[in-house]
């Protein structure tokens, strides 16, 4: 019991450590070196808890994937008109990009199918769990009449995560831009993506 709960200890530890370095420096520029000494414990030792960087990395995006999940969660079993919970699913997906894009981002990239690795069936886990959550989210629209009877949900689901996700990281990106081409602020923008994907499905 001891054990393990050491065990527990070190592998946050280790994971803290390592997100506030990728975070301040860049995963590349962040060694193994880096994060045991941040950490305080030696490079055997951490190799024990994890056999690379990329591993360490995956249970980071995997912390940040769960967060999704429990927004897509509200988004399905909140109350309140579909808009209203539409455009909190939007923005709290926005504000959580804008907080921190580096992992954010990563949510939306390829991952591992390894499945011999317990991190990677996790991920597959809970990317499954928030499809079915958003999914269930779709039909609550489609039960309102606010999201069309003929869309075919689960390729919706694909298409409503890669435009929101989209949307976002254009208005992050190109925000000088948007100031300078359109004069529009980075909210303004996404209030205005966001209705005409709303209007795209309506």
């Amino acid at each position: 019991m001891r054990k393990d709960r050491l065990r527990e200890i070190h592998t946050l530890s280790v994971i803290m450590s390592a997100e506030e370095l990728f975070e301040a420096k860049g995963y590349d520029a962040t060694s193994i070196d880096d994060i045991a000494y941040r950490t305080g414990i030696s490079k055997s030792t951490l190799y024990v808890y994890f056999k690379s960087k990329q591993l360490i990395w995956d249970h980071i995006v995997c912390k940040y994937m769960e967060q999704l999940l429990e927004v897509a969660k509200e988004a399905a079993e909140g109350k309140g008109s579909f808009e209203k919970r539409y455009y909190k699913l939007c923005f709290d997906i926005a504000d959580r990009f804008e907080a921190h894009p580096m992992y954010y981002k990563a949510t939306l990239g390829t991952i591992s199918m390894d499945m011999d690795q317990e991190i990677y069936k996790k991920i597959y886990d809970i990317g499954e769990q928030t499809n079915e959550e958003i999914a269930e989210f779709i039909r609550s629209g489609i039960k309102k009449g606010v999201v069309r009877k003929d869309i075919d949900v689960y390729p919706a689901v694909i298409m409503m995560w890669s435009s929101i996700s989209g949307i976002i990281s254009m208005a992050m990106d190109k925000e000088e831009y948007l100031k300078l081409r359109f004069n529009m602020t980075k909210k303004d923008y996404l209030k205005k993506a966001f209705k005409m994907l709303l209007e795209g499905v309506s």
